[in-house]
């Protein structure tokens, strides 16, 4: 017998899930009188993802006939689109696997109405997964609108802080390197060429591209303007400026 468990990358960060939800499979597959042979756990993956490394194992082993029972802890766990769930089930159902539910005990996949009960759970962690997207989305706009950080990768040049950004000294000389350069008319081929001659590296230690250079320039209006995006919404937050306008142009 197998399980399987997931925990996405924003529950990891929030030290949720694996460790309780082992224990819960553990308990079910006690409770039914087995033993987990191998338990497949995708760790970072969010629940709307199809192409999981571990899930896609588990799919193999299936499709092999070597699990004949898999216990989840939980629908959410398997996946939060109702599609991609009602796919998996399909598929264990043509590969004759047993699914076990361990929050839902009395799961059977052979009673109609466990089955309506199962989609309409799938139906509720989908509606759930799109409304933490949406919260999430208009959280980072408001932020933005304040002249703060949205989240997520941090601009070149910059440090994160608490929910803002603070001055990363050696960055930021670069990217007024960079603009330097630009003002000055140096295609970014050769700009790259420049940092790389100087030993200047990027923030993973490689060295520098004209397509890097270029995601740099990208990002003019923050360099020189303060400004802010995140979908359509727009801020403005003055610290962040870190080149002259007149000398970028």
């Amino acid at each position: 017998m197998a399980a399987y468990c997931r925990v996405s990358t924003m529950e990891q960060k929030k030290g949720l899930g694996m460790d309780v939800q082992i224990r819960d499979v553990t308990a079910c597959a006690i409770e039914h009188g087995f033993l987990i042979d191998v338990l497949f756990r995708d760790e970072g993956e969010s629940g709307a993802a199809e192409n999981r490394k571990q899930l896609n194992r588990l799919r193999r082993a299936c499709k092999r006939g070597e699990i004949g029972v898999l216990i989840i802890p939980a629908l959410d766990r398997l996946s939060r689109d109702v599609r991609i769930a009602e796919n998996l089930f399909w598929m264990l159902e043509q590969y004759g696997v047993q699914v076990l539910i361990a929050d839902m005990p009395n799961y059977d996949a052979t009673n109609r109405r466990d089955v309506m009960i199962r989609q309409i759970r799938e139906a509720i962690a989908e509606d759930n997964r799109k409304e933490i997207i949406e919260r999430l989305w208009k959280s980072r706009q408001e932020r933005v609108r304040k002249g703060n950080a949205p989240g997520g990768n941090v601009p070149y040049g910059f440090l994160r802080k608490a929910k803002g950004f603070l001055l990363h000294v050696t960055e930021s000389e670069v990217v007024r390197l960079i603009f330097m350069w630009d003002a000055k008319s140096v295609n970014a081929t050769q700009i790259a060429r420049n940092l790389n001659a100087h030993g200047h590296i990027r923030r993973n230690g490689s060295a520098w591209t004209g397509r890097q250079v270029l995601d740099v320039i990208a990002r003019r209006e923050l360099y020189q303007d303060g400004i802010i995006r995140y979908g359509q919404a727009q801020g403005v937050n003055k610290a962040l400026v870190l080149i002259d306008g007149n000398q970028a142009a």
